[in-house]
């Protein structure tokens, strides 16, 4: 099997589960907690939306990302053709890696805010 076998529906849910209540320190914000997760994976890329809460924001804010089945794939290694729970603790830990970088120098890096909060 091959990596486009993944389910992208199973890998939506799958890093939705794995990124629900993570909770990361940011210099800007101070803790960063998900709050919820919402996940559309009916085909590749999936994507994930989720809501976060910080100790300096007034309100929670949320954010939405993409992934590739090459985000969870290495060409040099063979694939085994389960999207597994270590698939889905990469795409949450790289989801909150792209929300600090977001946070850090603004937008882009495949990350982008949904409905952004009046300054």
């Amino acid at each position: 099997m091959t990596a486009a076998s993944f389910s992208p529906a199973r890998a939506a849910r799958m890093t939705a589960d794995a990124l629900r209540g993570r909770t990361v320190d940011s210099p800007q914000c101070g803790v960063i907690q998900v709050v919820d997760v919402t996940a559309d994976g009916q085909s590749w890329p999936i994507r994930i939306r989720f809501t976060a809460r910080a100790d300096r924001w007034p309100v929670h804010r949320t954010w939405e990302t993409t992934f590739e089945t090459a985000d969870v794939t290495d060409e040099d290694e063979p694939c085994t053709g389960e999207f597994s729970d270590d698939h889905a603790l990469e795409l949450a830990a790289n989801a909150l890696t792209l929300l600090l970088e977001y946070l850090a120098t603004g937008p882009g890096g495949g990350i982008h805010e949904i409905d952004v909060p009046p300054a």
